[in-house]
């Protein structure tokens, strides 16, 4: 099945007294239609800001952007922010961590969809036809009195209700790709569920894929059917969700699910150290003063992905990866 998306040697620079440090480096993965894909890491790894690039949304005077974007076959130009307007929020929608901060406070719910559904491109609609389209997008989101919740602010409203307006939002275009950068954050388990229910009945509604990024491994168990586990700016491992879930390589993927709370009275195995800033990321393994798997040549060489099974992938020197063509190698 063709990839919805395809993402293939992504790198972002952050440029810094005039100097380019490398912020996500050679990320490639694609999404195929009505499929999602989830990426898993700790803060810091590169996960949102490879959303936020693929959107086209960083501020090109900070970063640098190196690599192929393409939807449906189209290669995009993610510099090129006029071009990428007319791509987001209509074939590619984003859903926000933090709701509160998504919304404009002084115009209402019902001014947000008229502004979504009156954006170029999208096909003319009457005010009254907006406001069914956005009353029977509610509804589906499971919230009561659509009319009322309409004529409301968001500061009337309780994080959890704003989380599923936003989702409408983006669904309101029908977009072909979701992009949903923890969607479930702050919010309390009982919404959180309620929150993955709805994303799992639209996908199945709709046929559209989705790209999940969530600290929440509960979270991606229910709603990814790939997994991609970043960190320090690489995909370290990918395959499929049962495979790295069930059974993970990569000493960063085993390391970071032991650390997952657990309902018993077994201690919580931390992973000792940090993972590294920007500024002391080299040319090996990012994972290597970490990792209980080490070995001396993990400190020069960041290997190529190697196959482990079909369709998952590793980096690891320990597992196989290939040394060739590395910087520094």
């Amino acid at each position: 099945m063709e990839n919805i998306l395809e993402v293939e040697n992504l790198q972002i620079f952050l440029k810094k007294n005039r100097q380019k440090i490398n912020a996500v480096d050679q990320v490639t993965f694609g999404i195929e239609k009505g499929r999602t894909l989830g990426i898993i890491g700790e803060s810091g790894s590169g996960k949102s800001l490879t959303c936020m690039a693929v959107m086209g949304l960083l501020d090109r005077k900070m970063w640098q952007f190196e690599g192929n974007v393409s939807l449906q076959g189209k290669k995009l130009d993610i510099t090129k922010r006029k071009q990428m307007s007319q791509i987001c929020g209509n074939r590619m929608a984003l859903i926000m961590q933090n709701p509160m901060s998504a919304f404009n406070p002084v115009i209402t719910i019902g001014q947000h969809f008229y502004e979504t559904l009156g954006k170029p491109g999208l096909p003319k609609t009457g005010k009254e036809q907006m406001k069914k389209i956005a009353v029977e997008l509610l509804e589906k989101m499971y919230i009561r009195d659509p009319e009322s919740v309409l004529r409301s602010y968001a500061f009337q409203l309780s994080g959890g209700m704003l989380q599923r307006i936003m989702i409408a939002l983006a669904l309101a275009v029908q977009p072909d790709l979701l992009i949903a950068d923890e969607p479930t954050t702050a919010l309390d388990l009982s919404v959180q569920n309620e929150i993955v229910k709805i994303l799992k009945e639209l996908q199945r509604k709709y046929g559209m894929s989705i790209l999940i990024v969530s600290h929440d491994l509960g979270v991606i168990k229910e709603l990814a059917d790939e997994v991609a586990v970043m960190y320090a700016g690489n995909i370290v491992e990918k395959g499929s969700a049962k495979e790295i879930l069930l059974n993970p390589s990569h000493p960063y993927s085993k390391g970071l699910f032991c650390s997952r709370p657990a309902f018993s009275k077994e201690r919580l195995t931390v992973m000792e150290g940090q993972p590294p800033v920007l500024e002391e990321r080299g040319s090996g393994c990012g994972f290597y003063p970490r990792c209980p798997e080490k070995c001396e040549a993990c400190k020069a060489y960041f290997p190529d992905a190697c196959t482990v099974d079909r369709k998952h992938q590793i980096k690891c020197l320990k597992r196989g990866g290939d040394v060739n063509g590395i910087a520094g190698s």
